[in-house]
């Protein structure tokens, strides 16, 4: 849960197809708007890892879609990744056992947030997770129109 602040809040929503593609589309999506709102490189970083993570983790119980919350105030940043619809069949990708990096991904996540939250939902799980931003810089200046 953010916790409560003074001051304005910027959010933004994206629904994507839970499939591994749109692991890299998020963190895309993520890094662009998160870069317009004035996070810095370093919060930027951080922001990055913890959206693959949810977004693969996501993308990887096999629901049909998901949806990437983020919500910025002050010097905290919430990011929500919900999946939701009926389970896909497997995505044909297979690892071998030994070579296998799964389950490390929300462990990660704790390591870098303030706090994480994993809630069951009726059609699938929520994550989200909490970062208190530590540097700030402007936020990029709106594009000029021409006349």
């Amino acid at each position: 849960m953010l916790p409560v602040t003074a001051g304005p809040a910027r959010t933004a929503v994206v629904a994507l197809p839970a499939e591994p593609a749109s692991v890299s589309v998020a963190r895309r999506w993520a890094t662009d708007l998160l870069t317009l709102w004035g996070v810095s490189a370093d919060d930027l970083d951080a922001a990055q890892l913890v959206i693959s993570e949810l977004a693969a983790n996501a993308v990887r119980y096999g629901h049909a879609e998901m949806s990437i919350r983020l919500l910025k105030q002050a010097d905290w940043l919430y990011m929500c990744v919900t999946d939701s619809g009926a389970p896909l069949a497997a995505h044909g990708l297979v690892i071998p056992q030994e070579l296998a990096e799964h389950g490390r991904g929300l462990a990660i996540v704790e390591a870098l947030a303030e706090t994480i939250e994993v809630t069951r939902e009726p059609d699938g799980w929520r994550v989200g997770a909490v970062l208190r931003l530590t540097t700030a810089r402007r936020p990029a200046a709106p594009a000029a129109s021409v006349a």
